[in-house]
């Protein structure tokens, strides 16, 4: 074949498949009619939109928390669903019921939760329950070596992990730094007898005497740090256990030493707390991270942190569960990993002042970091081990009588009396008063209002 004749049959090929094949590309968005049933149709992509519900899977998750965090996780649940047009979530505030009662009204209801934000103290309950599933799978890899071991311990059981912590709000014991020093410590006290030689040495410099407690019997938990702030009573006041004597013996000498002991609520009054310490008239308290990190540098800087290097009693931390019913798994792990992620911690942390569940939250560029923006390092300590006491699934019941009994002594306006501690150590440890007397506490405090009238 000559070379002419082959380019022109080359040209006639092309010319055949290009008059076959223009018709198939008309212009973009143009009817098409095709050959099967002669409908016309647009020729443009398919697109999912994102705003159906019926493609949507609905994440329904309870939380407990107040009106102005609740109003933060509703905006972040409105990203999350942006950047996941196939999810929709549900969240449900449970604020002022009990978690347990919030689960079986949802069960009932025919609505039940996939996810529950719960305090850790529930978590082992819970689980122990066959409320919840293992939640090892999503806490894997970097992400694992990456959580605090104080807020993992107490939702481990029976060898697996059974929540994702998410914060914590610890309750810290501080010291009045200069007050240490003037009574001849450079640490804090490790035992009540170490604390009181303290006092006997500030006695002689100080004539009007200082407060060794602000004791803050309005708050269950606040009771529980202050009754473990030594070493040794970390874990009964923790475990929640009958008082034993170094506890009984603390709520006697504070009850001794009834007209100059601190009765004020560190969070509603902060500012009375403060002028307390800066004056040098009271020697220590419990107070929660979140006031202890809104307060100013000069003012932290009068304080020591007691136990830097752990453990704590009370960490007041927050997990999210998988309920044991619900067939959203792939959803739920995908919530938890984002909510989780360091940077979204760091971001709640500057808006909500509850400490991250995660070491890299606290160990990057801690350096250049206010404690407004960052917390410190040396919370890597405080929170890198086991927690002090971990709630087994009797604790929430153990807690509900304690809180009573706390509530029962009427707050902090009541003086705290040598006969009210040792009601309170007996109705609590349930055993009869050393003088032989049995009224119930309630009874006797109600008796002293009315002779005080």
């Amino acid at each position: 074949m000559s070379r002419r004749r082959y380019v022109m049959l080359v040209l006639s090929v092309f010319t055949i498949c290009t008059a076959l094949l223009v018709p198939m590309f008309g212009k973009p968005g143009s009817p098409v009619t095709p050959a099967n049933d002669g409908i016309p149709w647009a020729s443009k992509p398919e697109v999912i939109d994102g705003g159906d519900d019926a493609n949507k899977t609905t994440l329904s998750i309870a939380v407990s928390m107040d009106t102005d965090e609740y109003d933060y996780w509703k905006k972040q649940n409105q990203l999350f669903e942006r950047s996941h047009p196939e999810i929709s979530i549900n969240m449900t505030n449970i604020h002022g019921k009990d978690a347990d009662e919030a689960r079986k009204q949802a069960a009932d209801a025919n609505e039940p939760y996939d996810m529950m934000l719960l305090d850790n103290d529930r978590v082992r309950e819970f689980a122990v329950q066959g409320f919840l599933l293992p939640a090892d799978e999503v806490v894997t890899g970097d992400a694992a070596a990456d959580q605090l071991e104080a807020l993992t311990s107490v939702v481990k059981w029976n060898g697996s992990l059974w929540g994702v912590p998410l914060d914590c709000d610890p309750l810290l014991i501080v010291w009045q730094k200069e007050l240490l020093r003037s009574g001849g410590l450079t640490s804090p006290p490790v035992n009540l007898q170490a604390l009181r030689s303290v006092l006997e040495q500030l006695a002689q410099s100080v004539a009007e005497g200082v407060s060794p407690f602000n004791l803050n019997t309005a708050d269950g938990k606040q009771m529980i740090a202050w009754l473990g702030m030594f070493r040794e009573n970390g874990e009964p006041a923790g475990d929640l256990s009958a008082f034993n004597l170094s506890e009984k013996q603390q709520l006697q000498y504070t009850a001794e030493q009834e007209g100059i002991i601190y009765r004020l609520d560190p969070v509603q009054q902060k500012t009375q707390l403060m002028e307390a310490f800066q004056t040098g008239k009271l020697l220590s308290a419990v107070i929660p991270w979140s006031v202890y990190q809104s307060l100013s540098n000069d003012q932290r800087s009068l304080l020591m942190v007691s136990s830097l290097n752990g453990p704590l009693v009370r960490t007041n931390g927050r997990s999210f569960v998988l309920m044991a019913d619900t067939e959203k798994l792939t959803e739920a792990r995908e919530y938890i990993n984002e909510v989780t992620m360091t940077s979204e911690q760091l971001d709640r942390y500057k808006r909500i002042k509850r400490l991250p569940s995660r070491i890299s939250a606290m160990t990057k560029e801690y350096e250049y970091s206010l404690i407004t923006d960052r917390p410190p390092h040396f919370l890597v300590n405080l929170l890198g081990q086991s927690a002090q006491a971990t709630s087994d699934p009797a604790w929430h019941e153990r807690w509900e009588r304690f809180s009573q009994i706390c509530a029962q002594l009427g707050g902090n306006a009541r003086p705290f009396s040598k006969s009210v501690a040792s009601k309170f150590i007996a109705q609590w440890n349930m055993e009869p008063e050393e003088n032989g007397a049995e009224a119930p506490l309630q009874e006797s405090l109600e008796t002293n209002t009315q002779l005080n009238h």
